[in-house]
């Protein structure tokens, strides 16, 4: 007689969003739109400086204002480049002919459009209590695409010996676009060299340990599944209990993640003569690069759950190793990857060298087209990649599929706009894992993430999965970890109604959590949501196990039915 088959996925399911890292200097909506609303608004990029200078420091400062005069180029015709355009050049990538320089100028404002970009957030709507340009901006721009029309703006003038009005075809639309991501990659970026720099130290180091403490968590959960008698080779032993979701671009967890592992990895739990190793999974196949000891470049293949089911099935080597895997989601994509244009395939970024590999490396950042952040180390280049970069081509690096030429701009990012295109098919397959493990989880904890319902997909996506289960044993509940005022306890589920009442016409009823956590009781229904709306890493407590449970494991849920009753 068959039995039932039951699939198993992560009990817990986190969805991180950009409050989950801003503590740490990473950009959030409303610093992003701070910056380029001062950039629209001024004739040139040295004008903005005092704002630049908010997110980065010299010597990358100076380059990010030359290039983004010499983007600007001519009001006339981006054609045309002058002689302040080549000085600027030239204190980017230094002396050099002026042919190749004017020819760098070109290939960089065909590809990077910051002129149109300009002119589109002027005609952006402008709240000062709830100013969105960022979406407003990318909206525009992908209607146009979709459709593949142009956008006709007024130039504001009367007289009728110029030109009244301007047209903005496909391919500047598409040149203004690949400006926005990668400006908005460039402030991912310089955050993250800051930290490297040691700035918000205390504030990282408590990231550390909270990730440090879940590894050796998920090493001792592996103890009690072997105690159950799940096999090696299921996902019953081998899937953490807790997954997790990131709309963010920049690579901050999920690199704690993996130098936490390393470090776990070195003291291992033994079954029998077997240690456990704790990987990360991304749910979508792709390869790495990494140099070897002859300096050359080679291509890698990054560890997936499929790995961990056949090596734990094997064990016929004495000390072969068991694996564990966790779920890291990039359900937007990320700034370290890069979409081939030739093959259509991924390659994830993680630097030149893993001897170089630490909490705060350099090499975390991926390559720009102009030199900055320090990243850039020609002795683990391949001979393609030398050779484009005497061509000032900085940002280009090979595919690992095909070895064509990749460029900062192929980075596939799904970027806040109401008008959402085809999403390549790693970026699918993804967000297709996301949905079914978001049926399955029994907790879903929103670190950062408002939930917003203007973001339709995934607000459709939730309903549909917890509201389908509400009235059953398997129903879903939500801890809510949104806001930075509140006070450091939690707010259970008796408790949040008052609160709200208390915080909702605040003008910052954001930095209260007011709004994450309506969202989540529209969704969960009351009765089955917690906020913490003190503050993130306030959340993880002393970083210690305990204060793991308490996050992801609290005891307001019913975990009954699951690995972890």
């Amino acid at each position: 007689m068959s039995s039932e088959y039951t699939p198993i996925h992560s009990e817990t399911l986190v969805f991180i969003g950009a409050g989950a890292t801003a503590t740490l200097g990473m950009p959030s909506t409303y610093g992003q739109t701070e910056i380029f609303r001062k950039l629209s608004e001024t004739e040139t990029a040295d004008e903005a400086e005092v704002e630049l200078s908010k997110y980065f420091s010299s010597p990358d400062l100076e380059k990010i204002i030359c290039f983004l005069n010499l983007l600007d180029g001519s009001e006339s015709s981006i054609f045309e480049v002058s002689d302040a355009d080549i000085a600027n050049a030239v204190k980017i990538y230094g002396n050099h002919s002026e042919n190749l320089l004017r020819n760098r100028i070109l290939e960089l404002r065909t590809e990077y459009d910051w002129n149109a970009t300009k002119k589109i957030l002027k005609i952006c709507p402008h709240n000062d209590k709830n100013d969105n340009l960022i979406c407003d901006a990318y909206s525009i721009i992908d209607r146009k695409l979709i459709s593949g029309q142009s956008l006709k703006l007024d130039c504001g003038t009367t007289n009728k010996n110029i030109l009244t009005e301007e047209i903005i075809y496909p391919q500047r639309l598409q040149g203004a676009r690949n400006f926005l991501t990668l400006f908005i990659n460039m402030l991912f970026a310089s955050a993250w060299n800051k930290i490297t720099y040691d700035e918000k130290s205390e504030e990282f180091e408590k990231y550390k340990k909270f990730i440090n403490s879940f590894d050796r968590l998920m090493q001792k959960e592996a103890v009690n599944f072997h105690s159950k008698k799940y096999p090696f080779q299921d996902r019953s032993f081998y899937l953490f209990s807790t997954s997790f979701v990131s709309f963010n671009f920049e690579m901050v967890f999920p690199w704690i993640f993996m130098q936490s592992h390393r470090e776990v990895n070195q003291r291992p739990p033994y079954f029998a003569d077997r240690p456990l190793k704790l990987w990360l999974d991304y749910a979508c196949e792709h390869r790495g690069r990494k140099t070897d000891d002859d300096g050359n470049v080679i291509s890698t293949l990054e560890f997936t759950e499929a790995v961990a089911s056949r090596e734990n099935e094997d064990g016929t080597h004495i000390g072969s190793e068991l694996n564990r895997a966790g779920k890291f989601y990039f359900a937007h994509g990320s700034s370290a990857w890069r979409e081939c244009p030739v093959c259509g395939r991924m390659t994830f970024y993680f630097g030149y060298s893993k001897d170089k590999w630490n909490y705060k490396s350099r090499e975390l950042i991926p390559p720009f087209p102009i030199p900055i952040f320090n990243t850039i180390d020609e002795r683990a280049l391949t001979k393609s990649e030398i050779s484009w970069r005497k061509f000032l081509r900085y940002d280009s690096l090979q595919c690992m599929h095909c070895g064509a030429e990749t460029k900062a701009s192929d980075a596939p990012m799904i970027m806040q706009t109401m008008y959402k295109s085809t999403s390549t098919s790693f970026l699918e397959e993804i967000q297709r894992n996301v949905k079914v493990s978001l049926e399955k989880a029994r907790h879903i904890v929103l670190l950062g993430y408002r939930l917003p319902p203007d973001d339709t997909i995934w607000y459709q996506a939730f309903s549909e999965a917890v509201r389908s289960r509400a009235k059953t044993d398997n129903a879903a509940f939500c801890t809510v970890v949104v806001g930075h005022k509140g006070e450091n306890h939690w707010i259970h589920p008796d408790g949040l109604e008052s609160y709200v009442e208390l915080h909702r016409n605040a003008d910052d009823a954001d930095a209260w959590g007011v709004k994450a956590i309506e969202n989540a009781c529209a969704i969960f229904g009351k009765d089955k949501v917690r906020a913490w709306t003190g503050g993130i890493p306030q959340v993880f407590g002393d970083c210690t196990e305990n204060d793991v449970r308490e996050l992801l494991y609290p005891d307001f849920v019913n975990w009954a039915g699951t690995r972890l009753e």
